[in-house]
């Protein structure tokens, strides 16, 4: 079969939410859940696997498949303090370094070494209940290896196994990293596919603690970039036929906004919710009611939790889009991201997943804010630095740093593609090339 960015079209699962699977009686407790979850920031998937786990082992839900990406993040696995005890044998980069790259350092809970995650790369999470004979954790690497593999020849790449290595390789290359943990036979973590990958940032990292490891991506073996959704469509496919689960697809059950209220002088409007609601600081946000279109949302919102009217100065959000000239109330961040929330005891109700869009709006510094307080105590306006300090949100921190990239775009008149996030945004990898960190913004 030639090598192709596109998958056998005869072997595409029909269309609607449940996928094909082989003959035979289903039960109930074969059913899977899958969801495409968009970008996923790296500690907003430990604790969305965290929450669903907890409710996995009380049977409050079927198995979990959720597919994801995360933006740049090197995780440390288990064993990697096992190997050595400095961290930095198994870091080409100083933390510092990473830091300037817009790479984030975070410890798991999960087997292996340190990897990296981060754009163009499919992160696969099955929070999956093993039975009976399934109950075998080498098994369970195998099966894992052994969906990637299927996946792969689906596209017409021939990869295969390493007795001695956990993964899956293409020739001498590794186009796959797998680090799993279990907990009363409850699999949280599980695998990282390189589809259209940038390999480089690997060269920050001894990638699983192998030294002369070469790492690949579908794109750089097929010579094209790979539609994510069609990988994604093949794994939901393989991991059904492997596992012998009936996967159903879920949508994403909210979405909401969060809008970032900005001063000329460079300070954000935070506000502070209520004890009964956490008691934490926060930007503007709330969920996208039926019908209504994000930006819209967005408008309402801050009407609702803070009495300003950002229509009410410039263009209609009507005549902005019939002219194309003017300036929208609140400016789309191209930041959308997911997340899972709990409410209540996570024994009785399990969790959903809300999709969120971010905005950001200019507002006067005499601004007069008039907080609901049914839902907020306290507001204050705080340069980036406080602000980021004080937010505990990962998503609400990102879209504070997008902000004032943004702003530095405008005021600098560079690139709207490459805003330093620092000082400079060009960074020398170890092998000598230079790595350019593009921003979303």
């Amino acid at each position: 079969m030639p090598a192709s960015s596109q998958p056998d079209s005869a072997m595409t699962a029909p269309e609607g939410r449940g996928h094909a699977s082989e003959p035979g009686d289903r039960t109930e407790a074969s059913v899977c859940h899958a969801r495409r979850l968009g970008l996923v920031e790296y500690e907003d998937g430990v604790e969305a696997q965290r929450l669903l786990a907890s409710a996995r082992k009380a049977d409050r839900l079927p198995d979990q498949l959720l597919l994801l990406e995360h933006p740049h993040v090197v995780t440390v696995g288990r064993r990697t303090r096992h190997m050595s005890v400095h961290l930095s044998d198994h870091l080409r980069a100083a933390p510092d370094v990473l830091a300037r790259l817009d790479v984030e350092l975070h410890e798991t809970d999960r087997g292996g070494a340190v990897t990296y995650h981060g754009p163009g790369q499919l992160v696969v999470y099955p929070i999956v209940k093993l039975t009976g004979r399934r109950r075998d954790v080498h098994r369970y690497l195998r099966d894992l290896e052994e969906v990637i593999i299927r996946v792969l020849r689906d596209f017409g790449i021939a990869a295969g196994r390493r007795s001695e290595h956990t993964g899956v390789w293409v020739g001498e290359e590794k186009i796959a990293s797998i680090g799993v943990h279990l907990s009363q036979w409850v699999t949280t973590h599980g695998f990282a596919l390189n589809v259209n990958t940038d390999i480089r940032f690997f060269e920050l990292i001894v990638p699983c603690g192998l030294p002369h490891v070469r790492m690949t991506s579908m794109e750089r073996v097929l010579g094209s970039p790979v539609p994510m959704e069609h990988v994604q469509e093949r794994v939901i496919v393989r991991f059904q036929e492997v596992f012998e689960r009936h996967i159903i697809e879920r949508p994403i059950e909210a979405e909401s906004v969060q809008v970032l209220l900005r001063t000329p002088e460079g300070t954000y409007l935070l506000l502070k919710r209520t004890e009964r609601e956490g008691g934490f600081w926060q930007p503007v946000t709330g969920f996208i009611e039926p019908g209504e279109s994000p930006v819209h949302a967005a408008l309402r919102e801050v009407r609702e939790e803070t009495g300003l009217d950002l229509t009410r100065e410039g263009l209609s959000l009507e005549e902005c889009a019939r002219t194309g000239r003017g300036s929208l109330p609140v400016l789309p961040l191209p930041y959308i991201h997911a997340f899972a929330l709990s409410v209540g005891d996570i024994s009785d109700t399990p969790p959903f997943f809300v999709r969120e869009y971010s905005f950001l709006a200019l507002i006067p510094s005499s601004s007069s804010i008039r907080v609901n307080p049914s839902e907020h105590d306290a507001f204050r306006f705080e340069d980036i630095a406080t602000a980021l300090s004080l937010v505990p949100w990962k998503g609400n921190r990102r879209a504070l740093i997008m902000s004032e990239r943004l702003w530095m775009t405008r005021e600098r008149k560079l690139p709207s593609d490459e805003v330093p996030l620092r000082s400079s945004d060009r960074r020398e990898c170890p092998s000598g090339d230079v790595l350019t960190v593009r921003s979303r913004v």
